[in-house]
């Protein structure tokens, strides 16, 4: 049992240093001046912004617990 939790914990870490390297910084929005920006997506008008934040809290509670 304790090794099914380390497991679960080492993928959890993993995938939450994986979100947060997606992650756009405060500087990342001068590459749509470039034409890569895209409003029109599946994740709504703000983004995969909002939905990343989400998981990211969400994978960052379950580490934490």
């Amino acid at each position: 049992m304790q090794q099914a939790i380390i497991i679960v914990h080492m993928l959890v870490a993993v995938a939450m240093v994986g979100l947060v390297l997606l992650q756009h910084g405060r500087g990342a929005d001068a590459g749509a001046a470039f034409g890569s920006g895209s409003s029109g997506s599946i994740f709504g008008a703000r983004g995969p912004t909002s939905f990343l934040a989400k998981i990211t809290g969400l994978l960052a509670a379950i580490f934490f617990t």
